[in-house]
């Protein structure tokens, strides 16, 4: 399927969705998280704030500042271009709106953390496969920042973990040389891993 296509029908499909629906499932997702080993053992996670329908990390990140874990909001960075570096999260955190309109926290230089020094990253996706490809908005800043986990074995960083809902699983996508796989995806029914994670 197209690969616009499908994002069209996605996002179509998440519009649908009730209130209702959406508390469940991020519900059962916490649920699922919160059992999931890696999550347990990682300290240093970043999260994402959710727009557009994208399925809520909040509640994950509610759990894991409740478990004392290091957690982490993603910035636009313009050195390197088009990538990302993350900044530390707290409840007294103040913001600013980048350019498409996302919150992100303010922050001095040396607060930001590089992406291979965290220990899980969750990633927001409109579609995912069995293989563990995704299909995001198509800014690519994900894939451009976790590119070094093909190029650098001793530098592979944190496991990028998806959230998404289980009707965002389609058999197949189109990929491309550039893009980064994701280690799993947590929807409402299941983990689905895609490697020994």
């Amino acid at each position: 399927m197209e690969t616009q296509r499908l994002r069209r029908q996605i996002k179509a499909q998440r519009q649908q969705l009730s209130q209702q629906t959406l508390k469940l499932h991020s519900q059962k997702i916490l649920r699922l998280a919160s059992n999931y080993k890696p999550f347990r053992q990682s300290q240093r996670i970043a999260f994402y704030y959710a727009m557009r329908g994208e399925m809520d990390s909040a509640p994950l990140l509610q759990l894991a500042l409740q478990a004392g874990k290091s957690t982490f909001l993603p910035i636009l960075s313009y050195h390197p271009a088009n990538r990302l570096w993350f900044a530390p999260y707290s409840h007294s955190n103040k913001f600013t709106i980048n350019c498409f309109g996302i919150p992100e926290p303010r922050f001095k230089h040396r607060q930001l953390i590089k992406p291979w020094a965290l220990d899980m990253v969750f990633v927001p996706l409109i579609a995912f496969d069995r293989k563990g490809h995704r299909v995001g908005m198509g800014g690519g800043y994900y894939d451009r920042t976790f590119a070094y986990r093909k190029l650098r074995s001793q530098l592979q960083g944190p496991k990028l973990i998806g959230l998404a809902h289980e009707f965002q699983l389609v058999s197949k996508l189109s990929t491309n040389p550039w893009d980064i796989p994701l280690d799993a995806v947590i929807t409402e029914e299941s983990i689905h891993k895609f490697t020994s994670s």
